[in-house]
């Protein structure tokens, strides 16, 4: 863990971490897949299952196959689908923003390299806005579908860091969540003689809120106002003879043979995955991109997409442990 207090982490890294960690906590792709299967069931008892599995198993072919998993039958869309779930986000139209959203909600920053505040501004509002009307849009409680998943809490979470950063009272639960405590602490610091927070009509006051968040070690303020974020360089490294480099993430885990998914390796950032089926066509993909980007499961089993911030040369040996070993850690000690 870092050793760093939270509020001294720039843009750069909190949008590595935040990639690194994607999927471990919040992931609103997730509750899109259940959304989706929602909605078939719901057209089936109009249209007919028959018709209805013939057309989801085409909307979300897209998505399982990025995944690695293929549709057997139309009537296996719904499994297929939730196996899938952790690819929402890369591939559905919506799922790219809701990713986005989720920097700003939990690390207070823009994945956006612009350094004009009032165009990220702009872009905070948008997203809060297209989160909010699209929540308000879905039957979440007559399709069954948790009020407390991802999606909710991802709305809840942006909308009060967009109230916070303007000033404005925030909802106890998103507090709560800010802070790393229950929101039944919350509203107690709400109540009695000697309570902590005022109330306006149920919602905490904004500076109120900020001092006491200043002092809880698990919360991102919000820097995007001067964030300088920017994709790191690739060192320039001359070519070794019968040298094998591989890509290592902030974590210490690295891309290997071990990593591969029903045949094949997904490798690129969001929205330009692809799917090679041989390590080493995989690997020279890696090696030409700006920044290298890989997908491997977490510790949730979920798989995510990771980028290299550095390389390591590796020797036969060696690969041959990362193929048995994928979640192996290679400690940043400057071999590469």
């Amino acid at each position: 863990m870092d050793s760093k207090q939270h509020s001294e982490i720039d843009a750069n890294e909190r949008a590595v971490i935040f990639r690194e960690e994607y999927g471990n906590d919040l992931d609103a792709g997730a509750t899109l897949a259940e959304i989706v299967i929602a909605a078939g069931d719901y057209l089936s008892r109009i249209v007919g299952k028959t018709e209805v599995d013939a057309g989801m198993a085409r909307i979300v072919e897209g998505v399982v196959e990025v995944a690695g998993g293929s549709i057997a039958e139309p009537g296996s869309w719904r499994e297929a689908l939730d196996d899938a779930k952790s690819y929402c986000f890369s591939d559905w139209a919506l799922g790219a923003p809701l990713h986005d959203l989720a920097a700003y909600a939990l690390y207070g920053i823009v994945l956006d390299d612009s350094e004009d505040a009032d165009m990220l501004s702009a872009k905070i509002e948008d997203a809060v806005t297209q989160a909010e009307e699209f929540l308000r849009a879905t039957p979440l409680t007559q399709w069954d579908i948790n009020p407390g998943s991802d999606l909710p809490r991802l709305v809840r979470l942006a909308s009060n860091r967009w109230a916070l950063d303007n000033g404005k009272p925030v909802e106890p639960a998103a507090l709560a969540d800010f802070g790393g405590v229950s929101e039944g602490r919350i509203r107690n610091m709400m109540s009695g003689a000697k309570r902590t927070f005022s109330s306006e009509g149920g919602r905490i006051p904004a500076q109120e809120a900020l001092e006491w968040l200043a002092g809880r070690p698990g919360f991102w303020n919000s820097i995007w106002r001067e964030q300088r974020l920017v994709r790191p360089a690739l060192k320039e490294r001359p070519p070794l003879e019968r040298a094998l480099f591989v890509p290592v993430a902030r974590d210490g885990t690295a891309f290997g043979p071990g990593l591969e998914r029903a045949g094949r390796f997904p490798i690129g950032e969001k929205g330009s995955e692809v799917q090679v089926e041989d390590f080493e066509q995989a690997l020279a993909e890696l090696q030409r991109m700006p920044v290298p980007y890989w997908r491997r499961p977490n510790a949730a089993g979920n798989w995510g997409i990771v980028a290299g911030v550095r390389w390591v040369r590796l020797d036969a040996s060696e690969l041959e442990a990362l193929t048995e070993t994928p979640d192996y850690k290679f400690a940043d000690d400057g071999r590469a």
